[in-house]
């Protein structure tokens, strides 16, 4: 093979991204890759890498992929100057939006260090301290602690501020509760290089075959890791399901399971940002009201799962292969905290 061609599997290594990501990318436009004869798997020439280097950059700089190739597209520089300019505005804002949280927090600290004597919920519930805050000062409720200066209006940090802080810097805003319904599903898996390719053409043509959009069955695609990724990079397993009615057979090397639903945390992403798991992870761990209830081991995504949404009506929108799915819901399963 020559030297400057790597595989799949050798760029997913070196970069850190998944087969699945370099499959996506692709899929946009934003990269190429070749197929030697003879050779399965996708290839990537030193140009190729130069472009996913640069993708990777421009990722962690928090970028979308819409960005991102408009910057890549562009002849002149013209749209990244765009882009960069929007992106350091949305910076600024969030850097307001902390800095708002910093200030606030320190002048509760200084009141109570200020009367360290006293319980935190006197401290806190002291009407000058408040109304400074929530600028309700007509509005206060007697109490015998003595008030604390007020800042001066220019100063002051708001109520209103405070709420446009935790909006701002809010990583996550539209974590959704759903309950999924049980269901008998026909599943796909397969372990190698691409597995998402491999079971999502199985499962697509098992539904093209048995016209699955006729049946009256909901039509849900799930999707899930089995087995991870190992850290060190290499070969990993996908699973996909797909939703039937309870008396369907299913062909091999296809298996009919049953999906026992449950409460699962639920976040929408456009396909590609899978660095948001992390994110729904976070919610969920910091969660007051529920918990993460999933099976304990990583040989499933510790029972987490990828809704590829509206599934029924892409797969009838595409002749053959496994259809782009534009969003995912990420779905973590969750119970309620006990009191």
């Amino acid at each position: 093979m020559d030297q400057d061609l790597a595989t799949i599997t050798q760029v997913s290594q070196a970069l850190g991204l998944s087969t699945r990501m370099l499959r996506y990318y692709e899929e946009l436009g934003l990269v190429q890759s070749r197929r030697r004869e003879g050779y399965a798997y996708r290839l990537y020439d030193q140009e190729a890498l130069a472009r996913l280097r640069q993708i990777v950059l421009l990722r962690k700089l928090r970028l979308s992929l819409g960005d991102i190739r408009l910057i890549l597209e562009d002849p002149s520089a013209q749209a990244a100057i765009g882009v960069f300019q929007r992106k350091i505005a949305g910076v600024d804002a969030e850097r307001e939006a902390l800095d708002t949280i910093r200030a606030i927090l320190s002048e509760l600290l200084a009141a109570l260090k200020n009367q360290y004597w006293l319980p935190a919920e006197r401290v806190l519930l002291d009407d000058a301290q408040l109304a400074g805050l929530t600028g309700l000062a007509g509005l206060a409720v007697e109490t015998s602690l003595p008030s604390q200066p007020i800042k001066k209006k220019k100063e002051q940090k708001t109520m209103e501020d405070l709420n446009r802080a935790e909006e701002n810097a809010a990583k996550l805003k539209d974590v959704r509760i759903v309950h999924l319904p049980a269901a008998t599903v026909a599943a796909a898996h397969y372990i190698g290089p691409e597995p998402e390719n491999h079971t999502g053409k199985m499962i697509a043509d098992f539904v093209r075959e048995k016209k699955l959009w006729e049946t009256g069955a909901s039509l849900r695609q799930y999707g899930f890791n089995h087995p991870n990724p190992p850290p060190e990079g290499g070969e990993y397993g996908y699973e996909f399901w797909v939703t039937i009615p309870d008396d369907m057979e299913v062909p091999a090397p296809l298996e009919k399971k049953r999906f026992p639903g449950g409460t699962y945390a639920a976040h929408c992403i456009q396909m590609g940002n899978f660095h948001e798991w992390q994110w729904l992870f976070g919610w969920a761990y910091e969660s007051e009201e529920y918990e993460i209830n999933g099976s304990g081991t990583p040989e499933d995504m510790y029972g987490c799962l990828e809704e590829h949404l509206n599934f029924y009506d892409h797969i009838q929108e595409t002749a053959e292969g496994a259809p782009e799915i534009p969003q995912l819901d990420l779905l973590i399963p969750v119970r309620k905290k006990k009191s």
